[in-house]
């Protein structure tokens, strides 16, 4: 097996790095920070990178750490694929025990896939840290200075930091600054050089996209429009490492309230739920966002299935902005009793934004890491920090989104929050009928 990593991965999985790809592999910094532009194939050279240390350094563990756990399998499903596609007689060689989260080599080293979760983190003595998407780990400075350092230690065991550009207040932007880490950062103009993209499909996401996001994305700048209404860090400071979305065919019992923002041309309609638990708080367990010039018929039966499905829908509240009251009158209809249309101006848009923030700020609201894999995907902490703000001489917000962007998603959480602040749980009642029920 060879002891360069560029000739192993080559030798064992047909991989030929690029120049900075193969720079990355042979790093043998103890502090290690990434920052690539998306289709640099960073997922990919860090797993090998994650298998040809585990195997060259026996009785090791490597720890696979991010945001949470679904997006800690991204990487650990890239490593399984990896593995699967060696021969069977190799794999009976190197490979002990397979499992989702642990891989268990003959040579007695592990590789366990984790979420940002301290308590679930502590306990461990590791050799190798991955941390996958850095910038978006909640209580971060907990986490990297109470709980991964010390596990560190006592291996002089190395960390790598890798992540998309996000708020500076984080230690990840401290790490990107610090020369105790060795930087290696990728551009899209590196990887079109690169030969993995060409530039046309740069030029395409560059008008695509909002400018922020793209040098974000694309050019792994840290970029934060001081007139966002949601800062980052605060964003960062709502995430749940162990929360996921919940899709359409799940079944879910709880406490659900529904914000609907309707599109059709320009914008999308955006469908968002948000449970309320035992504590009051409020989570965010599913969102869908329906393509273009889908009609409103197809929305209302989207949130009538719902309805159906998953009981108790204490209330929905819609945008009524521009299509009337008939929305609403269509939903009762549809059996939808609880509706509360709401129609957007400068002091209702105000109200819900300042409720969904303050909510925020106070810990009483939860979302998950959903983090877009391909550009054009759904990016909710991008989506949530989309909205900007102006004060008029009035002394009234003016809300506003940048250019190719859209605010869908942003409204139908506020719509959501909003319905939820507004019927609250009175002690000693609680409906458990459906939104449908009289």
């Amino acid at each position: 097996m060879p002891s360069d990593p560029v000739d192993f991965a080559k030798s064992l999985f047909n991989f030929v790095a690029t120049q900075y790809q193969a720079a990355l592999l042979r790093d043998q910094s103890k502090r290690i920070v990434i920052r690539w532009s998306r289709q640099a194939g960073k997922t990919t050279t860090i797993a090998l990178r994650a298998i040809w240390y585990a195997l060259s350094h026996e009785k090791t563990l490597s720890l696979v750490v991010a945001p949470s756990l679904r997006q800690s399998m991204i990487m650990g499903d890239r490593i399984q694929d990896y593995l699967a596609s060696l021969p069977a007689n190799k794999r009976r060689t190197l490979i002990c025990k397979q499992q989702r989260t642990v891989v268990r080599f003959t040579n007695s080293s592990r590789i366990v896939i984790l979420p940002n979760s301290p308590q679930l983190l502590r306990g461990y003595t590791a050799h190798q840290v991955i941390c996958d998407e850095a910038a978006f780990f909640r209580e971060d400075q907990l986490v990297f200075y109470n709980v991964l350092y010390p596990m560190l230690a006592t291996t002089d065991g190395t960390l790598v930091a890798s992540s998309t550009p996000w708020s500076r207040d984080s230690v990840f932007y401290r790490m990107c600054n610090s020369k105790d880490f060795k930087q290696h950062v990728v551009t899209c103009e590196d990887v079109v050089r690169a030969g993995l993209i060409k530039q046309s499909f740069i030029d395409q996401m560059r008008e695509e996209l909002p400018e922020e996001r793209f040098r974000r994305e694309f050019y792994s700048e840290f970029v934060e429009d001081a007139d966002a209404w949601l800062p980052q860090s605060l964003i960062v400071q709502c995430i749940e490492s162990e929360l996921n979305l919940l899709e359409f065919s799940d079944l879910a019992s709880g406490m659900f309230y529904v914000g609907c923002d309707l599109g059709k041309h320009q914008d999308a309609s955006v469908v968002s739920v948000l449970e309320r638990s035992n504590d009051n708080m409020l989570r965010l367990v599913h969102v869908h966002r329906f393509p273009l010039k889908t009609e409103y018929a197809s929305v209302i039966g989207y949130i009538k299935s719902i309805v159906d499905r998953w009981k108790v829908i204490r209330q929905v509240y819609v945008d009524c902005t521009g299509v009337g009251d008939y929305i609403v009158e269509d939903m009762k209809k549809c059996g939808l009793g609880n509706v509360t249309g709401v129609t957007f101006t400068l002091q209702s848009k105000e109200e819900m934004a300042t409720i969904l923030r303050e909510k925020m700020r106070a810990g009483g609201v939860r979302i998950p890491y959903v983090p877009a894999n391909k550009p054009r995907d759904l990016d909710l902490t991008a989506e949530l920090n989309v909205e900007r703000y102006e004060l008029l001489k009035t002394g009234h917000v003016k809300f506003s989104h940048p250019e190719n962007g859209h605010d869908d998603v942003f409204w139908s959480v506020a719509l959501g929050v909003y319905g939820a602040v507004k019927h609250p749980i009175v002690a000693g009642h609680v409906d458990f009928g459906s939104v449908g029920d009289k």
